[in-house]
Parts: C-alpha cells; sequence; structure tokens
C-alpha cells in the first residue's frame, strides 16, 4: 500500500498522520506490539529538526516505535539500512528536494529496497518529493529550488504507481505549468493525501 502526500509540514497534518498509523492499528491488536515506522529523511539533508518533528508526532503523539535511515555523515551502512527494512511495518519518505533524495538513494542503493518493500505489501508513505519517487513521473520545482532555473519540469520517479504526480497543485505556478503543458497529472495539495493499494 502506498499514501502519497502533496506536501506540507509534520506538525499541521496531525489527520493525514492519525490515517497513516490507523493503517497498522491491527500490528498492535493482532500482534500485542507497537507499529515500527521508518523514516527516510534525504530529501531535506537528513534535517535534525525534520528528524525531531517526525519522531515527537509519531513515537511521542502517536505511540509508534519509530526509526531513521541516516547516511550522510555515516551514521549506517547498507546493511544497518537493509536489516532496518525488514524489520519495519512502514516506511515514511520525506520531502525536501527531489533531485537529492532521488540521487542520495542512488548512492544509498536502496531502490531495490523501497521497491521490494511496497511489492511485499509494507506500507509506504511519501511526502511530495517521497511521494514523487514512487509514480513514473511527477511534476518537479528542484531545479527551482536549486536556483538553476525558473522553470519546472518533469522528473522520472521508481514507476511502482502509474501515472503522473503533481504535489503541491494548490500552487498557481504549477497550475499554469500544468495547464501550458496540457499534463493531466494526480493533483494534491498541502496536507492532501491519496491511497493506493
Amino acid at each position: 500500500m502506498f499514501i502519497a502526500i502533496g506536501g506540507g509540514s509534520m506538525k499541521e497534518m496531525t489527520a493525514v498522520n492519525d490515517y497513516i498509523v490507523s493503517k497498522l492499528e491491527h500490528i498492535r491488536h493482532e500482534m500485542g506490539r507497537k507499529p515500527k515506522i521508518m523514516f527516510l529523511p534525504q530529501a531535506s539533508f537528513e534535517s535534525k529538526p525534520y528528524v525531531n518533528s517526525f519522531t515527537r508526532e509519531f513515537g511521542t503523539r502517536l505511540k509508534c516505535k519509530t526509526t531513521c535511515a541516516l547516511w550522510a555523515k555515516g551514521e549506517m551502512d547498507f546493511e544497518h539500512i537493509k536489516q532496518k527494512f525488514n524489520m519495519v511495518d512502514c516506511i515514511y519518505i520525506g520531502g525536501g528536494r527531489y533531485d537529492v533524495l532521488y540521487h542520495e538513494f542512488e548512492k544509498m542503493g536502496i531502490k531495490q529496497l523501497v521497491c521490494d518493500f511496497y511489492k511485499r505489501g509494507g506500507l509506504i508513505v511519501g511526502n511530495s518529493a517521497g511521494a514523487m519517487l514512487m509514480f513514473e513521473q511527477s511534476v518537479s520545482d528542484y531545479k527551482i529550488m536549486a536556483g538553476i532555473s525558473k522553470e519546472y519540469e518533469i522528473a522520472d520517479g521508481y514507476g511502482l504507481i502509474k501515472g503522473c504526480f503533481c504535489p503541491h497543485s494548490n500552487e498557481s505556478s504549477r497550475q499554469e505549468y500544468i495547464k501550458q503543458n496540457n499534463l493531466q497529472p494526480i493533483l494534491l495539495a498541502e496536507n492532501e493525501f491519496i491511497e493506493f493499494e
């Protein structure tokens, strides 16, 4: 199962987060343990405040067991992260810059881990850039965020979900790009989500 979120900050999406955990409540009831959720914060350059916000929301408020896959500063290697994929019930791929996320996952060598986790029925949640990764294509602003272009572009993803996706679709500039290019993407505004089986 996959839940795509159109963007937004962790603390502003309590209803979305409640829903995510509700999809895992059978673990608490049937197995007598807390659901285990792993955060992949690579799109935000592994931002410590983002990691802390995730831990507060899912660990403290929602009473899940949380862990993070941290790579950039050498905290974990591939084998350590692979073990985590085999231990958790849900992975949450955070938002930020799509190009950073895509390239960091390439360096980490975890594309196949993500694909296998999804194919065996694990719950994947993607927020903005994290959601874009799962689709065939997405409307991306990473070059705008990096200051190397003023234009949106279509970015390729892993193709686990068919179609084109546009996060932050409430932004008028994205709406204009979609209109000018005759696109028909799946649109999600900030704090909106959609579920795929």
